[in-house]
């Protein structure tokens, strides 16, 4: 499923958007949720972590840049599409690495041809699904909803974007099961996902809001790592 948010807070044009938006979804048979929002501050108080994000750049109530950067502290991996009236002002959008900008009024083809982007983006992106053995029973958990993995009193804890879930094992064949270049150690006790690193520090960073100790003989590579993945991210 595809969680989309539109945020305009221009009615008319908003639903105008999400009707070309639905048609696509439908044509080609995916699943979604819209969520909509007629305000930027409304948008961030949500904190709901969207696939696609429709911004207008001109909101009444705030910056609809200032919201994107907003965004990005919670969430590097949205694909954000601005909207506008003015074309000369989507070039803002590579500031917080905005996908593509719509021109309104915006046609089918235009969104069929933005959507098309955003979906494809989308599959490359989303990452493969590993299992885990809880002892609630197996659940399937998609790696790129992973924060990080902390070793705790034998046994791992996979912070994920869904909660926590406690397994037994160990945290060299995590790494080695995961196989994904987006997950560095960082001490005998965390794995981390670079996607959802906010910041790094001389002897920690910050993920979703939580403090990692940096072990010392992984201070470079933490650096290297984060410098290189942003690198590519924006």
């Amino acid at each position: 499923m595809i969680l989309i948010a539109i945020i305009d807070d221009n009615r008319q044009e908003r639903q105008a958007l999400e009707e070309c938006v639905e048609r696509y979804l439908k044509e080609k048979n995916i699943t979604y949720l819209i969520h909509r929002y007629d305000c930027g501050v409304e948008f961030i108080r949500s904190r709901t972590v969207y696939d696609v994000v429709f911004m207008e750049l001109q909101l009444s109530d705030m910056d609809g840049l200032d919201a994107a950067r907003f965004l990005r502290i919670v969430n590097k991996e949205a694909k954000l599409v601005f909207v506008t009236h003015m074309a000369h002002l989507a070039i803002r959008g590579y500031e917080v690495s905005a996908v593509d900008f719509v021109v309104k009024p915006a046609g089918q083809d235009t969104i069929d041809r933005v959507m098309d982007k955003v979906v494809e983006d989308l599959e490359k992106h989303r990452g493969e699904y590993i299992t885990l053995k809880t002892q609630n029973g197996v659940i399937a958990l998609l790696t790129s909803s992973i924060y990080y993995v902390e070793v705790y009193d034998h046994d791992l804890i996979y912070h994920t974007n869904q909660g926590d879930h406690r397994v037994r094992g160990q945290l060299g064949k995590v790494r080695e099961k995961l196989n994904d270049p987006a997950f560095v150690q960082c001490s005998r006790s965390y794995l981390v996902n670079m996607r959802h690193v906010q910041s790094v520090h001389n002897d920690c960073l910050m993920v979703n809001g939580d403090k990692i100790q940096i072990a010392k003989s992984h201070h470079k590579e933490i650096r290297e790592r984060f410098l290189h993945y942003m690198g590519e991210s924006v």
